[in-house]
């Protein structure tokens, strides 16, 4: 991977730099997997980072030790609480990762689910409203959005929404409501606030330590030498590389702040998937994962009761023409490098230095602006 200083003077050849250096994002949801990703990358391009999140539920945020100008653990509908960091901050960018992130127990605690990620959302755009200087918001929802079609062809941004479960019905309640605010406040006769949401596939990068999700799970397992356990291996999903799918997000931040109009393209609904390399059933990501160890053992178990899509695509033609977004890593590299992340750091290197090196490679290769 490219040296520390040469990625770093190639950042501040490039307008990326110049934006992001000293701008305040305020960020929720940073202590998770990709909030992290995310506060490592933006510390790396200069931006003052704050953070407003629920204490860490796995060690990577505690590992990665990113560097944030100040951090409040609260919870997203806390409007009160919210508010008073966002006053006492008054950012330039906010980025919305706060919600629960997966299907399991979806079932078990909806309640909790819809409290978190659709109260939560309308918390943190009500406190916006009341916050001068905020230049734009991007709302990180998820390609589960939309009505399962059981399709071949890869969803649109402008495809129904939808949710046959607690999980997805929350992410598209997060699309609706963001809708509702960006044309009932945020609009330029209005608050002129750009607004956007975000709907990406399934990640993949070191660092992920929720083990009920698949590569993590396996690599943990082959790492210990343990039986795996493997579900759906016939389900088709989109696999991409986070700090692909984050450097998409950061520039829709800056196109939107860029464009000072809540109206412009950049204001709508934007999706983030891999390429044909990426979709690929759970099965064949499996041998992949296992190709980069020499001994394991895994069995194959559909008698988890998860209500589950069996082919899940999206498009990102949007992003790519719009934005100029395109991923910098293929399928076989970010498994590679997510593989060999919890292998280095199995062997005791530190996960700081690693997330550098990774970030830095990233920034080094990009090839967009």
């Amino acid at each position: 991977m490219e040296g520390t200083k040469g990625a770093m003077e190639s950042m501040g050849r490039g307008s990326r730099m110049n934006f992001w250096t000293g701008r305040k994002v305020f960020l929720t949801g940073h202590t998770g997997f990709k909030g992290t990703w995310l506060c490592k990358m933006l510390e790396m391009l200069g931006a003052k980072v704050y953070g407003y999140a629920l204490k860490e539920d796995t060690e990577f945020y505690r590992v990665a030790q990113p560097q944030i100008v100040k951090s409040v653990l609260g919870d997203i509908a806390d409007k009160e609480k919210l508010l008073m960091a966002m006053e006492d901050i008054h950012p330039e960018i906010v980025i919305h990762f706060a919600s629960h992130s997966t299907l399991n127990k979806s079932y078990e605690i909806t309640d909790y689910i819809f409290n978190t990620n659709v109260m939560g959302l309308v918390s943190l755009l009500e406190c916006i409203r009341k916050v001068a200087g905020i230049k734009a918001v991007l709302v990180v929802t998820s390609d589960k959005c939309y009505k399962n079609m059981e399709s071949e062809e890869g969803y649109r941004e402008d495809s129904v929404l939808g949710g046959g479960d607690p999980y997805s019905s929350s992410k598209a309640c997060q699309e609706l409501v963001t809708e509702c605010y960006r044309h009932s406040f945020f609009a330029i006769d209005k608050l002129n606030i750009p607004i956007a949401t975000a709907r990406a596939s399934n990640v993949i990068g070191g660092g992920d330590y929720h083990y009920d999700r698949l590569l993590p799970g396996l690599v943990k397992s082959f790492l210990y030498q343990e039986n795996a356990n493997v579900r759906k291996p016939d389900a088709v999903r989109p696999w991409q590389n986070v700090l692909d799918v984050l450097g998409g997000y950061l520039c829709l931040a800056r196109k939107m702040a860029q464009s000072g109009n809540a109206n412009s393209i950049y204001s709508s609904a934007f999706n983030f998937g891999p390429e044909s390399d990426g979709i690929l059933s759970v099965g064949r990501l499996v041998e992949m994962i296992a190709e980069h160890f020499k001994k394991i053992s895994y069995n194959i178990n559909d008698s988890l009761d998860v209500d589950e899509t069996k082919v899940l695509k999206i498009s990102s033609n949007k992003a790519k023409n719009i934005l100029g977004w395109q991923r910098v890593y293929s399928i076989e590299e970010t498994v590679k490098m997510a593989v060999l992340f919890e292998q280095r750091r199995f062997a005791g290197e530190s996960a700081k230095r690693l997330c550098e090196e990774y970030v830095n490679d990233f920034f080094g290769r990009k090839k967009y602006e």
